[in-house]
């Protein structure tokens, strides 16, 4: 008897308590409703900010065209011993991807990101004058600036500047002493150093090679081409360290793995990052232009320059741009009482 109450009360409670069938169906036609009209809005929102951007994107292009030095500015500068300066600059045209940087007399080309610039400069003790120059279509913009740098004194710098297209491209300076600093080997026992000036890995945009003190001799200096990619290449998503960061991800993810069914989805992303970094070797850009500047005693009157140019071809290639020859007779003049 207890058993048929308890029967009866949990069927009485079902039948009061389920839903129909057409509430169940009005149930689901509202939550479907609800998802297309979620659905629908995002989409008009993503719509609406494409609209946006692309209005915002033609008022730049109709704009006249202008070119904004927001950093360094004008006043002194006490870089010490690092011997660069930080340079930032706004663009009035998002679209503009590259422009002309002059660091006192070298020029070179330099990558615009979202309309603005950002590098790292040499600068040398006293005055030093930046410019900056973008082009779109026929027109030009200009802005520079001058400023005062209380820096560390620095007898000999060697600037090698390329076209900023993706290119990685290394510098070599070899000292009198024999001694070679280059990107894995950055600081001599003299005091040499080599200077990264890009944002993203050691190659990519200028470098620059920076002596406190020269010796009598000959400094060499050459260029390695390690590779280079187009902006359209797959390659352009991802830069080289973080490549290679992910590659080590991976490495210790099937370290840890216990059977082989857990360690497969880790090698197969290891082999696609094996052969994005395999790319990075090929040459998107073979031909690329290298400039190299070297000035000796630099901001003084016995200040000498030296420009060397040359077309790199294929990777791999190691090539020498020329020579600083110092004497113990110019070193003696720079060193003399007055200067």
């Amino acid at each position: 008897m207890e058993r048929r109450t308890g029967v009866a009360v949990a069927l009485a409670v079902w039948l009061c308590g389920a839903p129909s069938l057409a509430q169940t169906t009005a149930f689901d036609a509202g939550t479907a409703t609800t998802t297309d009209a979620g659905a629908q809005s995002a989409e008009a929102a993503a719509a609406a900010e494409a609209r946006r951007v692309a209005e915002e994107a033609e008022r730049a292009r109709r704009a006249p065209l202008a070119v904004e030095i927001e950093s360094p500015t004008g006043g002194p500068l006490d870089v010490g011993a690092a011997l660069t300066a930080s340079f930032e600059a706004r663009v009035s045209d998002p679209a503009i991807r590259t422009a002309l940087l002059s660091v006192n007399g070298a020029v070179y080309e330099v990558p615009v990101d979202d309309a603005r610039v950002r590098q790292q400069v040499v600068v040398v003790p006293g005055n030093n004058r930046i410019g900056i120059v973008v082009r779109r279509g026929r027109e030009t913009a200009r802005a520079s600036i001058t400023f005062f740098a209380q820096s560390d004194p620095a007898d000999l710098i060697v600037l090698l500047t390329w076209p900023a297209h993706g290119e990685i491209v290394d510098l070599w300076v070899r000292e009198p002493s024999g001694e070679t600093c280059k990107w894995d080997h950055r600081t001599t026992a003299t005091g040499g150093r080599l200077l990264d000036f890009s944002q993203d890995a050691i190659g990519f945009g200028s470098q620059a090679f920076v002596a406190p003190s020269v010796s009598a001799g000959r400094y060499r200096i050459k260029v390695h081409y390690w590779g280079g990619y187009d902006e359209d290449d797959a390659r352009a998503r991802y830069t080289y360290e973080e490549l290679i960061g992910r590659l080590d991800q991976l490495e210790e993810r099937i370290r840890q793995a216990p059977n082989a069914g857990e360690r497969a989805p880790a090698v197969r992303e290891r082999a696609e990052i094996e052969r994005q970094l395999d790319r990075w070797s090929s040459p998107g850009a073979p031909q690329t232009p290298v400039h190299a500047e070297a000035i000796l005693f630099p901001g003084t009157r016995h200040e000498r320059r030296w420009r060397f140019d040359l077309v790199i071809q294929r990777t791999g290639q190691l090539l020498a741009l020329g020579e600083v020859e110092v004497t113990d007779a110019m070193i003696r003049a720079a060193r003399s009482r007055g200067e």
